[in-house]
């Protein structure tokens, strides 16, 4: 793996660190929810994962200042890049792929083609880049099997139909530079999963990739699944600087390194997409305190999340209890903040069924965990 360290090494440490901010959030958007006209399409189709009623398909988006690029997605020894789901992702069986920057305009009307799960460095298609759908001025390119009619107002904007937007504008994709990462990218083709983990690749777009709406947002992936969506990021971006760049990481910033709040979601405490669909992204600010556990089922850790942790509480922890009650582990959460998130190694206890319960601001959260 020398050879794969080496080249990561050189993107994120080859350029000049400044200390600025040009990440102003990551932004999540609600595209799609399948329905049942979807669902049958795709078993007709032999889909490996099925398309579940109600599955909902998430554009993940890199929201940057004016004149800044968007270098890299990666994982290193310190700062693992996850993408998960409860359940599975969705691929289309006939036109999917892992990268989605070179599937023809035509075959993206086929089928549920548009929805398929995917990373991107901008690109949606040939000759198409990924904006928000409140951004997209040109229309939709419509479907060839009248699919994706779906209208429902929990996902905005419709994506075909009457009056739809499908988050397509004229531009010109660049194809993603992919280091270090082979078999995690299965889980986007045909191969049912529930976790994509890097910690030591990189998806990369040489030159930096600009959006193509004066919001300028990044297209980083496209995630279908009917179960809790959840992520870790960590990215580089060109600054206006010739030879500038930030770093930004989810946890643990490391010396030059940033972070921000954004970087680390879960659809079971917040969701960025506006009910109306005609302010695509709201504030992220949710009143209340959420707790949630992901992945699960869990294989060697799993990630606890509190958003809107109060920082007061003096009784923040966890503890891990297998099905006869027994405590296997017990924590403090002593060093709790706004947003909080905490990584759980799991790899020392047997497969099986165990019972977490998260302790904070004073209330007690349980969540069954299945371990394998």
């Amino acid at each position: 793996m020398k050879k794969i360290t080496l080249l990561l090494g050189l993107i994120l440490s080859g350029t000049t660190l400044i200390a600025q901010n040009g990440l102003e959030r990551i932004v999540v958007e609600k595209y799609y929810v399948s329905d049942l006209a979807d669902s049958t399409n795709a078993a007709d189709n032999s889909a490996v994962s099925p398309l579940r009623v109600g599955s909902v398909t998430y554009r993940v988006y890199a929201d940057l200042l004016p004149g800044y690029k968007f270098l890299t997605l990666f994982g290193d020894a310190t700062h693992t890049l996850t993408v998960n789901t409860t359940t599975d992702f969705y691929n289309d069986p006939n036109f999917g792929s892992t990268f989605s920057h070179g599937t023809t305009v035509n075959n993206t009307k086929k089928n549920t083609t548009l929805i398929d799960s995917w990373f991107s460095v901008g690109g949606v298609a040939s000759g198409k880049m990924g904006v928000l759908k409140s951004e997209d001025t040109d229309g939709s390119i419509g479907n060839l099997q009248s699919l994706l009619a779906n209208s429902t107002i929990e996902m905005g904007i419709p994506i075909n139909g009457t009056n739809a937007q499908d988050g397509m504008m004229p531009g010109t994709p660049i194809a993603p530079n992919v280091l270090g990462i082979t078999s995690e990218l299965d889980i986007f083709d045909q191969t049912p999963g529930d976790t994509f983990a890097i910690n030591n690749g990189a998806i990369a777009a040489l030159g930096g990739a600009t959006g193509v709406t004066a919001s300028n947002m990044v297209l980083l992936g496209q995630f279908t699944t009917d179960g809790i969506f959840s992520f870790e990021l960590n990215l580089q971006i060109g600054t206006p600087v010739s030879g500038g760049s930030e770093i930004y990481t989810a946890l643990n910033p490391g010396n030059g390194q940033l972070t921000d709040s954004t970087l680390i979601y879960s659809s079971f405490v917040q969701d960025t997409t506006s009910a109306g669909g005609n302010a695509s992204v709201n504030a992220l600010e949710v009143q209340k305190t959420f707790v949630s556990i992901y992945p699960n089922p869990v294989k060697d850790a799993f990630t606890i999340y509190i958003n809107n942790a109060e920082l007061n509480s003096q009784n923040n922890n966890y503890s891990i209890q297998d099905v006869m009650g027994k405590t296997l582990v017990s924590e403090n959460l002593n060093d709790m903040k706004a947003n909080y998130s905490k990584k759980v190694e799991t790899s020392n206890l047997p497969d099986g069924i165990y019972f977490v319960n998260v302790t904070a601001n004073d209330k007690v959260n349980t969540f069954k965990i299945i371990k394998h």
